[in-house]
């Protein structure tokens, strides 16, 4: 990143906003006050939902006001779900659920496997890991393309997820998790003013993780460390400076391979995978970011970030690739030894400002963010390492040497997108309208130096009518793009390809309910999406490797219900629902027209609900339901309801939770991508929590 260009878009910004701050009039309107433009502090509150997001805006908006479904786990609910990683957030997420067992899940039947944000900014997903979440505030879910705000997004929603900040109080808290196949998990969350100084605050997390699983050799060892500090150089100016350091070893899990067009899944064992021994994944991120906040009046305010990540990545596996001809149980095995490096640098820098024009009020929005990313995978491979029977498996130390493997061979490429936008949400009377618009550019380039670019126009119109103080019915029109993937966008693969384009259109309403403890949202909504990109299953079965083409249009309509907070001082009931019908409308092969997409479960819901006894015990129940799933073959996934039970103690300073998943021991599959490779979920687990604050 060129510290130059950094430079002068904030030089550009302040020269902005000072000429506009001394022509304004000061106006008796309420005025910014002490709401962040961008988040330094942390998040005092201690609620199961967020009633507010930055995610939408870029400034921080009441949820009410905000002409979309935003979904958010927050700590509060991660802590008492005992959860660890990213994707166990999914069923607290309505039309959520996981497409694999990577960084990879559905949202309102659409695939999102790299449209993930941290703190906004746009980050390499490691997709075969998922890194701890011990340094997480909440996770955010922004329905619908959210390219308006972020640039190329998934058409379903976009995953932000928030990390915690530092607090001005001194809280501490340590956890410890004990459970299931030698599940061991520890974490450390503290904060508070360094040495005492009120300018000076730090927080500081850590979570360590040592866990075998039920599945064959697959094992999973852990570390994040994550610290934070927030200079209060001024009452108008806060800086904040966080690293996340990540290290996880483990194996990669590609999954159950089952018989071939099998018409009953359960004949192979849930805990069969192909790895030997030897195989690993390693992986090691560290990312960096600075964040400035800075109040030029009570008007105008400017927003800063930048962040960089670096990412590397080991992966030795052997892999039941292909069924051997005229066998249903017998693989052929592919040899992979495999070196990912990955680094990103992304800045974003706006300006905000409440203007007003009578009695209408104008909160605008104006900035600019830049990303380069790149990715550079060197490998070498073998596919006939043998072969690999299901119903008589065999785990013993291989002869590399055997094999017959190539020279190492490299592929890649980076991706650098900057976008501009203008936003202006306009309050009057009982109404607001949300409206932006965005333009943005992108290009990409392989290995060999080969280029392809692209642009766009991104507009959002958003409308809010407040029925009550607590209660509001929305409008929007947003649309969304994404450019193809760098790695599949090669001449070899059927590229170059055009960008994918998305549109939603989304009508909702909601309500802060039982004074304010509770939120209800619900939406009806259509997401359409042009260009998709999908495998060419007969060229790629004809060249020996995967070839892609353009689909012409998916097309999902649904309905979604989330109801989340205390009915009562002693009844929390955390529930969802989601009806969506998410379907294939244009393609060159007719047959597959009103086809169900992949992984997109018409119906889903979620239930939780934990009662007080009294001062001391609590307990819970829960269940979680995933309708029937079609997969890229013609193996189907069967529909699932899971129970959950839970006990908590609770004393001034000591909380303990003992969780039952799963509870009936329902064989299930969270999601899949054929016959060969399908993701079993957890058979019967049972955890116990101990917390200790002071």
């Amino acid at each position: 990143m060129k510290i130059k260009k950094l430079v002068l878009l904030i030089s550009a910004a302040f020269v902005t906003t000072q000429a506009v701050s001394q022509t304004q009039k000061q106006p008796s309107k309420k005025a910014l006050s002490d709401i962040e433009v961008i988040e330094v502090l942390g998040r005092s509150a201690q609620t199961t939902f967020s009633d507010y997001s930055y995610s939408v805006t870029r400034t921080a908006a009441d949820i009410l006001e905000i002409p979309q479904s935003v979904s958010a786990v927050t700590k509060e609910v991660i802590q008492d779900q005992a959860m660890m990683r990213l994707n166990d957030v999914t069923s607290f997420i309505s039309g959520a659920n996981e497409y694999s067992v990577y960084d990879d899940i559905t949202i309102r039947g659409f695939r999102s496997q790299d449209d993930r944000r941290v703190n906004g900014m746009r980050t390499h997903n490691n997709f075969w890991n998922q890194t701890l979440i011990a340094h997480v505030e909440r996770v955010e879910v922004i329905k619908g393309p959210a390219s308006a705000v972020f640039g190329d997004a998934s058409p379903g929603g976009t995953v932000n997820t928030v990390t915690k900040k530092p607090l001005g109080e001194s809280r501490h808290s340590i956890s410890a998790r004990f459970g299931s196949y030698s599940d061991k998990y520890v974490a450390l969350d503290t904060t508070g003013k360094v040495a005492s100084n009120d300018r000076w605050l730090y927080r500081f997390n850590a979570g360590y993780e040592d866990s075998e699983t039920f599945r064959d050799n697959i094992f999973n060892e852990s570390l994040l460390l994550s610290p934070s500090f927030t200079y209060l150089l001024s009452d108008d100016t806060k800086i904040n400076v966080e690293v996340v350091y990540s290290d996880s070893k483990g194996l990669l899990d590609r999954g159950q391979p089952n018989l071939r067009n099998a018409t009953d899944l359960s004949q192979v064992p849930i805990s069969l995978s192909s790895n030997q021994p030897g195989d690993k994944l390693d992986t090691t991120s560290l990312s960096s970011s600075v964040t400035l906040d800075h109040h030029f009046n009570d008007y105008w305010s400017l927003g800063f970030k930048y962040m960089y990540l670096d990412s590397e990545q080991k992966l030795v596996e052997h892999r039941a690739a292909t069924y051997v001809d005229g066998s249903d149980s017998v693989f052929n095995v592919w040899y992979t030894d495999r070196d990912i490096d990955a680094d990103s640098d992304n800045v974003t820098a706006y300006i905000t400002g409440k203007v007003y024009t009578g009695d209408v009020e104008h909160n605008i929005v104006i900035g600019g963010d830049y990303i380069d990313n790149h990715k550079l995978n060197t490998q070498r491979m073998s596919r006939s390492a043998g072969t690999f029977d299901i119903l008589n498996p065999t785990y013993e130390q291989p002869d590399i040497a055997s094999y017959n493997l190539g020279d190492r061979f490299e592929f890649g490429g980076g991706l650098k997108s900057n976008g501009l936008y203008i936003q202006d949400h306009i309050k009057f009377d009982d109404w607001s309208i949300l409206a932006s618009v965005r333009r943005e550019d992108y290009k990409l380039t392989d290995l060999n130096g080969n280029e392809s670019s692209d642009s766009d126009f991104l507009p959002r119109l958003g409308v809010v009518y407040n029925l009550t103080q607590d209660s509001s019915v929305y409008a929007s029109w947003v649309t969304g793009f994404e450019p193809p993937s760098t790695f599949l966008n090669t001449e070899e693969q059927g590229g170059p390809f055009g960008p994918i384009d998305s549109y939603l259109y989304e009508i909702g309403y909601k309500a802060k309910l039982f004074d304010e403890k509770v939120l209800l949202t619900t939406s009806i909504y259509q997401i359409t999406k042009q260009n998709v990109l999908v495998q060419d299953f007969a060229r790629s079965q004809q060249l020996g490797y995967r070839v892609f083409r353009q689909r012409g249009e998916e097309q999902a309509t649904g309905f979604e219900i989330d109801i989340n907070g205390q009915l009562s001082d002693n009844w929390l009931v955390i529930a969802n629902y989601a009806y969506n019908r998410a379907e294939i409308t244009e393609d060159t092969n007719t047959l597959l027209i009103g086809k169900q997409k992949e992984n997109a479960p018409k119906n889903s819901a979620t239930l939780w609900s934990k009662y007080s006894l009294n001062d001391t015990w609590q307990l819970a129940v829960g269940a979680s339901y995933v309708d029937k799933r079609n997969t890229t073959d013609e193996a189907v996934l069967p529909s699932y309801t899971l129970l959950q039970a839970g006990v908590y103690f609770k004393k001034p300073s000591w909380n303990v939770a003992l969780l039952v998943d799963n509870a009936l021991d329902k064989q299930h599959w969270s999601g899949g991508y054929g016959y060969g490779q399908l993701f079993v979920g957890d058979p019967r687990t049972v955890s116990l929590t101990v917390n200790y604050t002071w």
